[in-house]
């Protein structure tokens, strides 16, 4: 009796079992057609490709633009101003009268030192005939070129003293400000105004570390600074000249390097970055930056792999180093996985994982 209950028991259970396999199998086939039913899932990317790019292994250090053509101008003599003809910031040229200091006593001195020196040149000449006919002494001859020379010397003497207060400009230039009026006394060593030449080139000077190889004349630096226009700029600039002594304060070699100064853009004493060679150029390979993706182990990109005809792939992660990451493009170590030609992930490589399938440009 109860082996019979147990019997229905058993199996009742196994068709209860078997209901549910059955079902269940039936759920999994249908879940496995609906999948079927569906496209794999996949992204699209712009490709780009692996190329190579020349590089050169630079560092950073600090220059200061400097005029060829700089100069503070000061009187050596002290006087009374009766001239100023030029404004603050203007362009004056080459002998261009600047400041005119009072001389007028100079200027009468002048003449009686010129009527002294023609009167004196009449009695050296009469005095010299006078030797050949033997009226007048040879002693007599000398003390009347001696008075002859003392008198020129005093011409020379005043002369020297009027271009002293007349203070000109020596080249083609721009000058600083001033606040100079007609009739104000400038003491002697007055700082009367900075002047800039109009120059083609600049020189930026700059230093580097005694460990650092020398830099030949003609090297090749690299510039950036914001000119007067307001505008970053990077420029080339060529080393000129090295100094012939280490700075004794930090054990530096001294350089001096030669710009085009395009339009007078410019200006003196102007921090400057340069980046300056120190080892020889070579080849590395160059991806766009949008490619180089980051996680927790590291740098990677993917590389596209054929997945059949037409523009599918499938997307292999290989990890890279990055040597230098500019805006647009990346510089990678020489050790990477990647070759040149390699075609991988540009734009839009974000959206990918290791095996997704992958269409370049638009399905």
């Amino acid at each position: 009796m109860n082996f019979k209950k147990w019997s229905l028991v058993v199996v009742g259970c196994l068709l209860v079992l078997g209901a549910l396999t059955f079902w269940k199998v039936r759920d999994i086939q249908a879940a496995i057609a609906t999948g079927k039913a569906y496209p794999e899932q996949s992204e699209t990317i712009e490709p780009a490709l692996v190329t190579t790019a020349e590089f050169t292994p630079t560092i950073n250090v600090t220059g200061e633009i400097v005029a060829p053509q700089q100069l503070d101008l000061h009187n050596e003599i002290a006087g009374v101003i009766t001239a100023v003809n030029f404004k603050s910031g203007e362009r004056v040229r080459a002998g261009q009268l600047l400041v005119q200091l009072d001389v007028a006593v100079e200027k009468a001195n002048l003449e009686a030192a010129k009527a002294k020196a023609e009167l004196t040149q009449q009695v050296h000449a009469r005095i010299a005939k006078l030797v050949e006919t033997s009226v007048a002494t040879a002693s007599e001859l000398d003390k009347a070129k001696a008075d002859l020379r003392s008198a020129q010397a005093e011409i020379t003497a005043l002369e020297r003293t009027i271009e002293k207060k007349t203070l000109r400009s020596p080249f083609n230039g721009r000058a600083g400000l001033h606040n100079f009026e007609v009739g104000q006394y400038l003491a002697a060593n007055t700082l009367v105004s900075s002047l800039i030449g109009d120059t083609t080139t600049m020189w930026v000077d700059f230093q580097m570390p005694q460990f650092y190889p020398q830099l030949p004349v003609g090297t090749q630096v690299s510039l950036a600074t914001i000119s007067n226009d307001n505008v970053a700029t990077r420029v080339t600039a060529t080393v000129m000249a090295e100094n012939t002594v280490l700075n004794a304060n930090n054990r530096s070699r001294g350089y001096r390097a030669s710009i085009a100064n395009d339009s007078q853009r410019y200006i003196p004493h102007t921090i400057v970055q340069l980046a300056v060679p120190i080892a020889a150029s070579g080849q590395l390979l160059q991806v766009p930056a949008l490619a180089v993706q980051n996680d927790p182990l590291g740098q990677f990109v993917f590389v596209l792999r054929p997945d059949g005809d037409g523009n599918r792939f499938r997307a292999v992660r290989k990890s890279v180093r990055v040597k230098l990451m500019e805006t647009d493009h990346a510089l990678l170590e020489s050790s990477t996985a990647l070759a040149a030609g390699d075609k991988i992930a540009g734009a839009g490589a974000f959206k990918l994982y290791e095996g997704i399938l992958v269409f370049t440009g638009s399905r």
